[in-house]
């Protein structure tokens, strides 16, 4: 019977050590994103722009540059890739791409195996032991890591764990991929956006008309210098993005979804409460959360655009009707309009009462 391996555990560092053996300031690739000896996390769904934004940076680490706002530093960088190597030619020439990237497409003939990742680290890790700063894409990560199982937290970060030995070399390591289909939230176990040092996030703006070039990138991490990202624009020849002036998102959804709830409440009977506006919602468009249409409404009626009535409680609850419109057709022809708001058949009854003492006849 073999002895059992003796594992050593090295001493703890004070801190002034420590501190003495770092590599000091962050060494970024791009400007709060993209760090020497960090992973980045970027997920976006299918065809959103990934690729284009990934390109884009690529073409920049030639001399370095600005993209989308931030400072990116020149560099090499080695690309894995799920595409064929066609696809990247026809981008490179538009881009400009130079001696700065290389390309590994497709290295295996399906998911690889535990081995075959294994090998693959070993390769990149001769490239991130070279001279010069160093960015390994993984494009998309589903295609490349090994496991059949990617909400198996303990699966993944066996999976992941060798990342770090780029890492550990100084290389900046990105990872492209995709949601989970409900949310904007990376599919999988909750262990990969742990195992990560900065997630972006790359999403369209709603309410998206066409062929809107706009996106939204969201940033969290580790390092104070990641912010909360920015909205930008992809140019019209597709070479670069701007950075555009942060919007109203409230008023963005309102203009959005303010002509659909206008129309229901043009064709309302009478005043109606949130639950009506919502059960009358046109099958053809999609219908508001409870809290959007509160919000909606809220904003109609600090606009002048919708009247509310009630008291906000469950035996009283709001009750909206668009603004200089007649009230309830029936009340006017008997001169109710000051009415205050009831159900329909007390209104009919007040109305019929109305009439029998005289108040005015048809």
């Amino acid at each position: 019977m073999s002895a059992a391996p003796i594992i050593v555990i090295p001493d703890p560092i004070p801190f002034d050590e420590l501190a003495e053996s770092s590599r000091g300031s962050t060494a970024w690739l791009w400007d709060g994103y993209i760090a020497g000896g960090a992973v980045t996390l970027l997920t976006s769904r299918w065809k959103a722009g990934k690729t284009t934004l990934l390109s884009i940076l690529l073409a920049k680490m030639g001399c370095g540059g600005v993209l989308a706002g931030r400072g990116v530093a020149a560099g090499g960088a080695v690309v894995v890739s799920e595409e064929p190597r066609e696809l990247w030619v026809d981008r490179g020439r538009r881009l400009g791409f130079g001696r700065h990237v290389s390309f590994l497409c497709r290295p295996f003939r399906g998911k690889p195996t535990v081995v075959e990742w294994e090998s693959l680290i070993d390769r990149l890790e001769k490239e991130a032991a070279g001279p010069g700063r160093l960015l390994v894409v993984i494009d998309t990560l589903a295609e490349f890591l090994p496991g059949p199982d990617e909400n198996n937290a303990a699966t993944m970060l066996a999976a992941l764990a060798p990342l770090r030995r780029l890492t550990a070399l100084g290389a900046a390591v990105l990872l492209l991929h995709h949601p989970r289909k409900a949310d904007a939230a990376p599919r999988g176990s909750g262990a990969l956006t742990a195992f990560a040092d900065v997630l972006l996030e790359l999403g369209g703006v709603q309410p998206s008309e066409g062929a809107d070039r706009r996106r939204r990138l969201r940033a969290a991490g580790r390092f104070p210098e990641t912010g909360g990202g920015a909205l930008i624009e992809l140019a019209a020849d597709g070479t670069d993005y701007a950075v555009l002036p942060e919007v109203d998102r409230p008023a963005e959804s309102f203009a959005a979804g303010w002509p659909v709830l206008r129309q229901v409440l043009e064709d309302a009977r009478h005043r109606l409460t949130r639950k009506e506006v919502l059960a009358g919602w046109p099958d053809d468009y999609p219908s508001p959360s409870e809290t959007q249409l509160w919000q909606w409404l809220d904003r109609a009626v600090a606009a002048g655009l919708v009247e509310r009535t009630g008291a906000g409680r469950k035996r009283e609850p709001f009750r909206y009707w668009l603004c200089g419109r007649p009230d309830e057709p029936w009340a006017n022809e008997y001169g109710l309009e000051d009415l205050p708001p009831l159900e329909p058949i007390v209104q009919v009854r007040r109305a019929a009462a109305a009439v029998k003492k005289g108040l005015r006849v048809l």
